[in-house]
């Protein structure tokens, strides 16, 4: 398993077969709203973002909002992302609990700056971690 979701599971208790898409539902929503130079140090200092953003890709959408998030703006989009979380099986709290724990990650690999940047941009990040 990553260390990712291994850290998480260590924390949170929460189940791995439901933590690594959630990881890949959420960097890839960060993906689509980051800047180029923003995803490629994602991508260089943390190389398994490559198989999450994978994993999201092959991932089902499922539910109302699933299927229309990538035809809307980035605010609907983090709807879309949280449905799609909570349609394996994740509650609104254990879905804020993977957030925070995948950004936190993320500040130690890309560093807090350029972590605190795409959280500003990317619309509703900062709600759901």
């Amino acid at each position: 398993m990553h260390i990712l979701v291994d850290r998480i599971y260590d924390k949170t208790g929460l189940d791995p077969e439901k933590v690594k898409p959630a990881v890949g539902i959420i960097l890839n929503f960060i993906a689509k709203n980051s800047t180029q130079a923003e995803l490629e140090a994602l991508l260089n200092a943390f190389p398994a973002a490559e198989g999450f953003l994978a994993i999201d890709e092959t991932t089902e959408n499922k539910g109302l909002l699933g299927g229309l998030a990538s035809k809307m703006n980035a605010s609907v989009g983090v709807l879309a992302a949280l449905n799609e979380m909570t349609s394996l099986g994740l509650s609104v709290e254990e879905i804020h609990k993977v957030a925070r724990e995948t950004l936190d990650y993320t500040r130690e690999k890309v560093g807090p700056e350029m972590t605190d940047e795409i959280v500003a941009r990317v619309p509703g990040l900062a709600e759901i971690t």
